[in-house]
């Protein structure tokens, strides 16, 4: 058994040694240089105000012209208001607020003035409409294909991508990002894009290669283990029975096993996508329930004076939290404006109020009550899922594992983090990124940690690939 153990661990590796070596490399590149985006505070912050008084259609009227659809906000487009509404297939279209038209596309010279405007910059260059490139092939970028991509005139030569479906700037990158991410994600994810604009293809090789990549350095650790005990019980000094690079490569990796295979598995399980834990998504009954409100009924309460009480704002979406309709205005401010429907004169809110919140979670989540104290682990569960601060957090008295975040503005569940959910932020996020409570707030402290593990790494898969060299060399010999 050993043996065949043996013939697997070294022809994986051969395969997979360089694999391994770019993983820690790049892995270095992506702790300083994130994958390039555009958060949406700072979206609606960089996007134009909506002129309300423009908008002649009401909101039930737009709504009737797009059936069946899940989702309605209003934003403006090179100074026109435009409803914007998804549809069961999860594309959004866009209808004009002042003349009620469906609107299939919007031209490049819109798409130009939109990213002038955004960017405060001349274009110096226009694209597309395109479906993929390399900065804009992750699936939630497929509800506003294709884009625009406006290069702007900026010491930073930053490009923008205008979706030609809703005229919205929904991706931002720079040189600087652009060209260490193909040091960094690009080659970390394996996120080429003839691979990755099919996320089903993407998503079988990477789960593949790191299952197989995950089994042989389990298997190395189990052989290097083995090794060293056989030399100590043939009275051998050292820790290795091997010589060259063969005893570079089994004296690291005994050190180094640990790191490699927590990485690897993490990794791997980054890929998961529910195979093995829960999404911790809401399901739509149980979304539906915490609204308390169809989207139609939403609308007909929404009126002209509310969403100029809203305003100022880039963009205004049509919510409801336990029965009660209110509009979501969100723009430069720090934070957005709430306007509740169902009460005259319509008052204004920075956030939905907790008891509203914990009323409508209750509806869902029998004996949800708001986390008065934050748990032990919260910042670590708000990074793994990206809920960041605006979340609430709920429990439930018979469910002490599981915790609920409930974003304050929109009033939709975030995630559902129970206990399997809760295992696999430990699992993946804490372990692939070292964010353990404790050591989040001490970053330098964080970076020198992940740093030295990665070159201990690094330093490891390069003795597997001048082993794999010489392997290669020796067999075609």
């Amino acid at each position: 058994m050993n043996r065949w153990l043996a013939w697997f661990h070294r022809w994986a590796g051969v395969v997979l040694c360089l694999l391994f070596a770019v993983w820690f490399a790049s892995g270095a590149v992506l702790h300083f240089v994130g994958f390039p985006s555009l958060p949406a505070d700072e979206q609606h912050a960089g996007s134009e105000a909506i002129d309300v008084s423009r908008t002649r259609i009401d909101p039930s009227a737009a709504l009737a012209l797009v059936p069946e659809a899940s989702d309605l906000r209003l934003i403006s487009v090179a100074g026109r208001p435009v409803y914007v509404a998804k549809v069961p297939s999860g594309a959004w279209v866009a209808v004009a607020a002042d003349t009620g038209e469906l609107i299939p596309t919007f031209p490049p010279a819109v798409a130009k003035a939109v990213a002038e405007f955004f960017g405060r910059a001349a274009a110096v260059g226009l694209s597309g409409p395109v479906d993929y490139d390399q900065w804009i092939v992750h699936q939630r970028f497929d509800p506003y294909r294709p884009f625009y991509r406006v290069r702007l005139n900026d010491a930073e030569r930053t490009d923008l991508y205008v979706s030609s479906r809703t005229g919205e700037i929904l991706q931002r990158t720079r040189f600087n990002e652009r060209a260490w991410n193909w040091a960094g994600a690009i080659v970390h994810w394996i996120y080429f894009t003839p691979l990755r604009k099919s996320w089903s293809a993407w998503n079988q090789v990477v789960w593949w290669l790191s299952l197989v990549a995950l089994l042989s350095s389990s298997v190395g650790t189990w052989l290097g283990f083995l090794r060293m005990a056989g030399n100590r019980a043939a009275g051998r000094p050292g820790l290795s029975p091997f010589r060259g690079w063969m005893r570079w490569h089994h004296i690291i990796g005994l050190f180094a096993s640990l790191i490699v295979v927590t990485w690897i598995l993490s990794g791997w399980l980054s890929m998961d996508h529910g195979r093995l834990f829960s999404h911790g998504e809401a399901s739509k009954a149980q979304n539906d329930r915490l609204s308390g409100m169809s989207l139609e009924a939403i609308a007909q309460a929404a009126t002209s004076q509310a969403m100029t009480e809203v305003s100022p704002a880039s963009s205004i979406s049509f919510n409801a939290i336990a029965g009660q309709p209110f509009l979501t205005g969100y723009g430069r401010a720090e934070k957005p404006r709430i306007v509740f429907l169902d009460e005259s004169p319509a008052h204004g809110a920075t956030s939905l109020p907790d008891a509203l919140l914990a009323a409508a979670v209750d509806r869902v989540w029998h004996g949800a009550s708001r986390a008065a104290v934050p748990d032990a682990y919260d910042e670590l569960y708000r990074r793994a899922e990206s809920t960041g601060d605006s979340a609430a957090a709920f429990t439930v008295g018979d469910a002490p594992d599981l915790r609920l975040y409930v974003d304050r503005y929109s009033g939709r569940v975030l995630v559902v983090m129970d206990a399997s959910r809760r295992g696999y932020a430990w699992i993946y996020y804490a372990l692939h990124t070292l964010q353990f409570p404790g050591l989040i707030s001490h970053p330098d402290i964080r970076t020198a940690t992940v740093l030295s593990l990665l070159a201990l790494g690094f330093a490891f898969s390069i003795t597997g690939v001048i082993l794999s060299i010489l392997r290669l060399r020796r067999q075609f010999a």
